[in-house]
């Protein structure tokens, strides 16, 4: 069978994306391997419970919020897993980068009982002590862009206001998903991107606590650059002048992007329906309208044979003129 240049254009496109996802699902953006909680032995009751709390994050059932936490066994040879993914990844990319990430944090840290790893869409954590709801900053994690914007004073500007409002919306998350995203436009026309989340066992009080360190953090290391990323154990945050994340829908979003969004689905559903609806009607009419005229038409001719008079009678379509304004663009 032969495929045309589109459809091998979309294969081509699909790929390209498969393959993207893909990358961004393997390889790590971090790591951290915390020698000061201890090492176990090969083959040790410590060892035998991490890989049980590893494996078990293979078969758990996907929910939409990204957040799960898993123990197994006693003091002091229990382990304490979080897995976290980003609140704006689906669930099938979410399991899919936490099974990466169980396989690889055991390479990374062999045999270390407090450890972590970081992705683009998700982060593992295990460790010997109670880590469910408890705010932990040991460690900071800096990735930061070489390269710089245009204006840096106009852009910290924009960027750390920004980020004050993220930090406020995502520490006001609930339970389940403590996660905001934005995008701005410095006065001379340097577009950002930005992302906060904290772990969301975190009380509102300790996540604010955490992405103020973060933000803390930022003027001197970023400050002026592209992009970068701050990362703690309970929360991170993430800029760049493009786009890297898809529109959330939770608690987190704005009313008026969820207005936007609901607006956009009654436009997706209505409009087509219309038209459809619009087109039915106009050819119901043209088809009556033609059976009117074949049947004067037919009349005429049989009045011409026996009365050799003419018919100029016209029975014209009604015109409907509809005007139709698409939504202004997103």
């Amino acid at each position: 069978m032969e495929i045309g240049s589109s459809a091998l254009l979309f294969l081509l496109a699909l790929s390209l994306v498969f393959t993207f996802g893909t990358a961004q699902n393997s390889n790590p953006t971090a790591s951290s391997c915390s020698n000061d909680r201890g090492n176990f032995t090969a083959g040790s009751a410590y060892e035998t419970n991490l890989n049980a709390v590893l494996s078990s994050f293979s078969s758990i059932a996907a929910n939409d919020y990204g957040f799960y936490n898993l123990s197994i066994g006693q003091t002091p040879d229990q382990v304490n897993a979080i897995a976290l993914c980003r609140g704006d990844v689906q669930p099938d990319v979410c399991l899919s980068c936490i099974d990466n990430a169980t396989t690889e944090i055991t390479s990374v840290c062999p045999n270390q009982k407090e450890a972590g790893i970081w992705y683009d869409f998700c982060m593992l954590r295990y460790s010997n002590r109670s880590i469910i709801g408890v705010l932990d900053r040991s460690i900071v994690i800096q990735l930061v862009n070489p390269s710089n914007v245009t204006d840096a004073a106009s852009f910290n500007t924009a960027l750390n206001n920004m980020l004050v409002d993220l930090m406020n919306r995502a520490s006001s998350g609930g339970s389940l998903r403590k996660f905001a995203t934005g995008n701005v436009i410095d006065p001379v026309l340097q577009p950002i991107y930005a992302l906060e989340q904290c772990s969301p066992d975190l009380t509102q009080e300790d996540c604010t606590t955490c992405l103020e360190t973060t933000l803390s953090v930022i003027p001197g290391c970023c400050g002026g650059r592209r992009g970068a990323q701050v990362i703690l154990p309970s929360c991170f945050v993430r800029f760049e002048m493009e786009r890297f994340f898809q529109e959330p829908t939770n608690e987190t979003t704005s009313n008026s992007n969820n207005n936007n969004n609901t607006s956009r689905i009654i436009i997706a559903v209505v409009v087509p329906v219309a038209s459809v609806a619009i087109i039915i009607v106009c050819v119901y009419f043209f088809l009556r309208a033609r059976k009117k005229k074949e049947i004067v038409e037919s009349y005429s001719s049989r009045a011409n044979i026996t009365t050799n008079n003419s018919s100029d009678e016209v029975f014209p379509l009604a015109k409907h003129e509809d005007s139709f304004s698409e939504p202004y663009p997103r």
